[in-house]
């Protein structure tokens, strides 16, 4: 039997009761037809009328109150003739076991997406993803969306580019409410805009499980660190890798927390330097990840240095000050000492003086050797592999090059790059040095505001790009656009002083321009991902796995990862977590600081400089034409080049004196201060910040408030 989809009954399954409920109501939803379970596919060619059309499963127990099983039946769009259509029902039929199908005319969708009215990454807000075109590359996870956050006060981009006006996301938030009288409930609706800006409804599925859900997601967190904890404590801070990459996807997390052990990049750093590590630490790096975010464990990390000496850092000093848990300097802990500890002691002296002696010789001739064959060489491998046409190359092939590489760049090339931000920190000894002169390449708002033509731009930083620790992020080379916007918005600025040149000076400069020639490794780590995400079909599921799981991906664990990456974003967690305190996990962030209210940071770049505050999650919130701004932000990375270049200050969330953001800010000559959460301010604060004291003082609340 084939009825009207504006006379679905709950028999015609959820999806299609759901959407006629909606039609009925009067609502913007492309009107089609149900194929009831039992009925034969034929009768479906009775009532076509021969336009394209979209076939969707609508089972009794799929879109429902209880259960929405989003995304785990069949849907096959844009089937246009008789042949395809009596297939795609049986198709469909064969991933529900023979119940209704819902048939639907195919929109001509600009952009279309998902509306969440209740945010799975924020309390008290809806969220939209979207993308041009259609929407089935956004929901099966094959890109990544650009996202805001809605609330009553208006939409917040808060990842992506934007694909949406304010008229279009305020249509949508009014459709969305009105859906919620109808349905009740909340709600995940997934829209389209044709030619016009009211949005049209193309599912709407209620939100069933998502507080049960995250709360057993952070019971499940405090087990997890229960267990990895050690028996006198642990601490674990945000710092160092989370500058850069805040939530890793499953596939840079593999490739960084391989860089972060003994058989990557650290493991070489900390031999070559001289150094002993503990070699029970294994594979396992010295990071773990807390709700999706890196964590520098502070109970493993001191192990890199000497396997039979007692470093350690005092949780009880840590506790009492957490702002020092960010680059944190070792001390001897003799009560953390091993059994045998004494007897070892002149070996271990012995290894500690020849470490001095290396560390000493190294800082004379490394520099050097990393510019004229270190990184040539290793520029002229990857050079050489990027030449290679990948289409031809079969998926065997492809993991054997992915491990080459990951061997070339993680194991050997990161390891030498590393040394220079060891050095400069040992020169500089913890403190914000000076304004030194960046190399040209790394220099990305002179080069920006230096009027090349954007191919010699991408030629010389289109491996670059926003985010670009992340592996499933794009570089500027593959959305030239992205870096265009990115040029027009720097701000033309004049040199700011410099001081005499120091020692640290030259290992800044190596420290960035490492950093530049890894991202070079980096992009082909990328292109090698997405060939064989192509050649196995997955449709940008890739960077939900890990490359030892390539061999046999599993389709149902990627939509999974995917969830639970998407919730553990909302838990809230602290910069600083402490073992004997796993309940911080999911407790309420500070309020907003008010006027008078000073909090102590950590000084990353001199100079005081007062101004009213521009709070921002992603790059690309910072309005244009914006300037003379104090920018407050989590962290920050090429991404934050331009909306740098027109600020007047600097304070983020996470950082340390030799970060990327604390070497521009310097570079910049921006007053910055780092370690502050970014819950304390509000747009429009005015703020003073003073970057020799590390301090912040609120002066008054946002312009125009009363």
């Amino acid at each position: 039997m084939v009825i009207p989809l504006r006379d679905a009954a709950p028999e015609a399954g959820g999806k299609a009761y759901q959407l006629g409920r909606l039609l009925r109501a009067g609502e913007k939803v492309p009107d089609g037809f149900c194929l009831l379970a039992g009925a034969e596919a034929r009768a479906a060619l009775a009532v076509w009328d021969g336009r394209p059309l979209a076939v969707r499963s609508s089972a009794a127990r799929e879109d429902g109150a209880v259960r929405s099983f989003a995304g785990q039946f069949c849907t096959l769009l844009g089937v246009s003739d008789e042949a395809a259509l009596l297939s795609a029902i049986e198709q469909v039929r064969g991933s529900i076991g023979d119940g209704a199908v819902l048939l639907q005319p195919m929109l001509p969708a600009r952009v279309a997406g998902v509306y969440f009215t209740s945010d799975p990454t924020a309390v008290g807000a809806a969220r939209v993803e979207a993308t041009p075109g259609l929407g089935d590359e956004l929901v099966s996870g094959r890109v990544r969306p650009s996202a805001w956050r809605v609330a009553a006060s208006g939409a917040t981009l808060v990842d992506g580019p934007g694909c949406l006006s304010e008229q279009e996301l305020a249509r949508l938030r009014a459709a969305a409410e009105r859906a919620q009288a109808v349905l009740g409930g909340e709600l995940d609706l997934e829209f389209a805009f044709t030619e016009d800006d009211e949005p049209w409804i193309l599912q709407a599925r209620p939100i069933t499980t998502q507080a049960a859900a995250l709360a057993q997601l952070e019971v499940q967190e405090r087990e997890r660190l229960r267990e990895l904890a050690e028996p006198r404590g642990t601490v674990w801070s945000r710092y160092s890798v989370a500058e850069t990459l805040p939530h890793p996807t499953p596939m840079t997390w593999a490739v960084v927390d391989r860089m972060l052990s003994l058989r990557g990049a650290y493991g070489k750093l900390y031999r070559d330097l001289g150094y002993d590590p503990d070699p029970a630490l294994g594979t396992r790096g010295v990071a773990d990840l807390i709700c999706g975010r890196p964590y520098i464990n502070l109970s493993r990390e001191p192990r890199l240095y000497f396997q039979d000496f007692p470093f350690a850092y005092g949780l009880a000093r840590l506790k009492a000050d957490p702002r020092l848990a960010s680059y944190p300097t070792p001390e001897v802990d003799l009560q953390a000492a091993r059994p045998g500890f004494w007897s070892r002691l002149p070996g271990t002296l012995w290894k500690m003086f020849r470490a001095q002696s290396r560390l000493g010789k190294l800082r004379r001739d490394f520099g050097s050797e990393l510019r004229a064959r270190i990184a040539p060489a290793f520029l002229s491998q990857i050079r050489t592999l990027a030449g290679q046409d990948l289409q031809r190359l079969e998926v065997s092939a492809l993991r054997e090059r992915l491990e080459q590489l990951l061997c070339l760049v993680i194991d050997d090339f990161a390891g030498d790059t590393l040394k220079a931000s060891a050095f400069a920190h040992l020169v500089s000894q913890g403190r914000p040095p000076s304004n030194p002169r960046l190399e040209e390449d790394t220099d990305l708002a002179g080069l920006m505001r230096a009027g090349l033509p954007l191919e010699e731009l991408l030629a010389r930083i289109g491996h670059r790009g926003n985010g670009e620790m992340e592996l499933a992020n794009p570089r500027w080379k593959e959305i030239p656009e992205q870096l265009r916007a990115e040029v027009r918005r720097v701000a033309p600025s004049a040199a700011p002083s410099r001081s005499q040149e120091r020692p640290e000076h030259e290992w800044l400069r190596l420290r960035e321009l490492g950093r530049h020639w890894l991202m070079f490794g980096w992009a082909e780590i990328r292109r090698n991902l997405l060939a064989l995400d192509r050649a196995l079909g997955l449709e940008g599921g890739i960077f939900w796995l890990t490359p030892e799981e390539l061999g046999a991906p599993d389709l149902d664990v990627i939509a999974s990862r995917r969830r639970e990456h998407r919730l553990l974003q909302s838990i809230a967690c602290p910069p600083v977590l402490f073992s004997d305190d796993l309940e911080a996990i999911g407790r309420a962030e500070a309020e907003p600081a008010t006027g008078g209210r000073q909090e102590q940071g950590t000084p990353l770049s001199w100079g005081v400089v007062e101004g009213r505050a521009l709070v921002v999650e992603r790059p690309e919130q910072v309005p244009d034409g914006e300037s003379d701004y104090i920018l407050v932000c989590p962290s920050t990375d090429p991404a934050y080049t331009a909306a740098m270049s027109r600020a007047c200050g600097l304070v983020v969330e996470t950082g340390g004196v030799l970060s990327h953001g604390a070497i521009v800010a310097r570079e910049l000559g921006l007053p910055a201060v780092a370690n502050l959460s970014i819950a304390l301010f509000r747009k429009g604060q005015r703020l003073r910040v003073d970057g020799q004291k590390g301090s912040v003082v609120w002066l008054g609340d946002e312009e125009g408030a009363g």
